[in-house]
């Protein structure tokens, strides 16, 4: 089978694979489409050591189920499914406490496991035992599926940031993520979405999202437009989505007193040092939360939510590509020419 492989930084390989071998206790499932994430952009460029080649990469994926092993249970030849696509081991202190994201002994697909850049892919035991797999209703179309998973990380972040109905949500930073973040932010009730972006052509991109005030933070005064729609009070939670230090800090003097701060991106190991007023953390009882990843139960409520139709996922992904177009995709993401790029085995 035809499959994108990950051997080395600047090192992507379209070619020929063999088939993942069906098991007692595996599925495996033909691909119907797979996202390009941020972390195969990353790989793509400066490499990451967590992954281990030759690896197929992909796991942003929507499939059908072709094999289901003897030993395995609640699957049949058929059903639809989609990944969470860290797989933690079950046992450590963390996986006690139920934050499974954070657990050091996690296996990521892609990384552990061979992904879904490819016609077929194996569904580990570990995965089934986790919980990792989840059914995708029928009202659910493909590419909505394909979002699940980078919206259940974004589910992760507003979660603990505490995003509810009513709330004036800032989104810093309008890529794949960031819009992500506006739509998921509507369906959990939000009554005001903004989204600040600098550059063409995410800046038209965005305009197509029903119900976002995009803000051109090249052309704009964002603190001005914040204040102006939340009656000089400032937003209720504000989502970093760009990896820049400016943003890190500017998040902090645009929510309001008792608001909350979700740190969403990273800053690149080695310059992440960020300043802050400690004073506006202080007196104005701001949160400062981190997020990182997601858990299968964050997977199980998006497929949910766009089950209920709460998604608007169409101006979502903005191409589409086969898989032997995958370094066309990468480019597309890398040069910041789209949202999401679904790929297609």
């Amino acid at each position: 089978m035809q499959a994108a492989v990950y051997y080395a930084p600047g090192d992507i390989r379209v070619e020929d694979r063999p088939e993942p071998v069906p098991a007692d206790d595996n599925l495996i499932v033909q691909v119907g489409g797979c996202c390009v994430c941020g972390t195969d952009l990353k790989l793509a460029t400066i490499g990451n050591p967590r992954c281990h080649p030759p690896r197929i990469l992909g796991h942003e994926m929507v499939g059908r189920v072709v094999h289901v092993g003897a030993a395995v249970r609640g699957f049949a030849l058929g059903d639809r499914v989609t990944l969470a696509t860290t797989i933690a081991c079950g046992n450590c202190p963390y996986c006690a406490r139920g934050l499974g994201n954070l657990c050091p002994n996690a296996k990521p697909i892609s990384y552990d496991f061979d992904g879904a850049f490819a016609r077929y892919i194996a569904i580990p035991p570990l995965a089934l035992a986790g919980g990792n797999v989840i059914h995708v209703p029928d009202r659910v179309p493909d590419e909505a599926a394909t979002l699940s998973e980078p919206l259940s990380c974004a589910l992760n972040a507003q979660q603990l940031a505490g995003v509810q109905a009513g709330d004036h949500v800032v989104i810093l930073g309008g890529g794949p993520l960031g819009a992500l973040h506006a739509e998921l932010a509507k369906a959990l009730g939000a009554s005001d979405v903004m989204v600040v972006q600098r550059s063409e052509p995410r800046l038209s991109l965005l305009r197509q999202l029903a119900q976002v005030r995009v803000i051109d933070g090249a052309q704009e005064d964002v603190a001005a437009v914040v204040r102006e729609r939340t009656s000089g009070l400032g937003a209720d939670v504000v989502i970093d989505c760009a990896p820049s230090r400016e943003a890190h800090e500017q998040a902090i003097g645009l929510a309001r007193k008792g608001g909350a701060i979700s740190f969403f991106a990273s800053l690149p190991k080695g310059a992440s040092d960020i300043t802050l007023d400690s004073r506006a953390l202080h007196y104005s009882e701001l949160r400062v939360v981190g997020a990182s990843d997601s858990r299968p139960e964050h997977v199980a409520r998006v497929v949910a939510l766009m089950a209920e139709g709460k998604i608007d996922w169409e101006y979502l992904i903005t191409h589409r590509l086969p898989l032997a177009e995958i370094h066309a995709g990468l480019a597309l993401m890398q040069n910041k020419q789209s949202l999401k790029v679904l790929m297609y085995p």
